[in-house]
């Protein structure tokens, strides 16, 4: 079975670090805590930093011009525990007895700032809002890939977002057996494209190139098992929880294409409970 190669068009980030890809390395490798960087607010959506984190990638990645097609660009959106924003605020008005506010849904508000979205920018390409139990990266590259096989698609945009909340906090607390993580309001994304390569076959678990650039990097996804693939007591910190794979990919996407890291370099993709993939960035 072949797959088509993906190629990294375009990468964007914003989180505490401010909105760069060196930014985020540096939250990630060092302890301090910079400045906060808030999305601005959208029309309609109250509470929750949740859209607004969606709607600035999606706007970033418009505004640089990359996206060839409106009508041709699919967009995954996925995160490990969803709009936590929302869905706390919604619990702390039940319990003070007063009316549920109906935008206060947190369920459809995925699909809500797609819709918003696709409205202002003209987007009426394949939308798909999903869960994953991990970092995310695996399940957003399979999804970006067999996307991009379809003849209606040609560019595909990933979103990872993730929020940082009381609850979200005792639940990662929980899913991770209590292994530090620094949460925060965080969102990470890639645009993707078919690459003019040549297809590959698939091995292993599952399979996809992705070009960084014009560096011909490669990325291949294969199933770890356990942790198995590296000694944890080795790994840096992983302080992104529910993002910390697809953030990694990013700068290591970026450090080998302006010749900063040699390849290959190892992404590690974890899930909750132990597990997950292990992803080889390469030229």
């Amino acid at each position: 079975m072949s797959r088509t190669s993906l190629r990294i068009v375009d990468m964007a980030c914003v989180g505490p670090w401010g909105d760069t890809i060196e930014g985020m390395a540096s939250y990630i490798e060092a302890p301090a805590l910079q400045a906060q960087a808030a999305a601005a607010q959208v029309p309609g959506f109250i509470e929750s930093a949740f859209p607004p984190l969606v709607y600035q990638m999606i706007r970033s990645h418009m505004d640089s011009g990359n996206v060839r097609d409106p009508a041709r660009l699919a967009i995954v959106l996925a995160s490990a525990l969803g709009d936590t924003g929302t869905a706390d605020c919604a619990s702390r008005n039940l319990l003070a007895g007063q009316v549920h506010n109906p935008l206060l849904f947190y369920q459809s508000v995925p699909n809500s700032i797609l819709g918003y979205a696709a409205r202002q920018y003209g987007l009426t390409g394949l939308m798909t809002a999903l869960a994953h139990a991990g970092d995310g990266l695996s399940a957003l590259l399979e999804t970006a890939m067999l996307y991009s096989e379809l003849p209606d698609v040609e560019q595909v945009l990933i979103i990872g977002v993730e929020l940082r909340s009381d609850r979200a906090d005792e639940l990662l607390a929980e899913l991770t057996e209590g292994k530090a993580m620094r949460a925060c309001d965080q969102a990470v994304s890639l645009l993707l494209e078919r690459s003019s390569g040549e297809d590959v076959s698939e091995a292993g678990s599952s399979e996809a190139r992705v070009w960084a650039d014009d560096t011909t990097a490669v990325v291949y996804i294969e199933e770890v098992r356990g942790q198995s693939a590296a000694d944890s007591s080795d790994r840096p910190a992983r302080p992104l929880a529910g993002n910390q794979g697809l953030a990694d990919l990013a700068i290591a996407a970026s450090r080998i294409s302006r010749g900063e890291m040699a390849a290959p370099a190892a992404v590690y993709d974890d899930l909750f409970g132990g597990g997950g993939y292990a992803v080889t960035l390469n030229r």
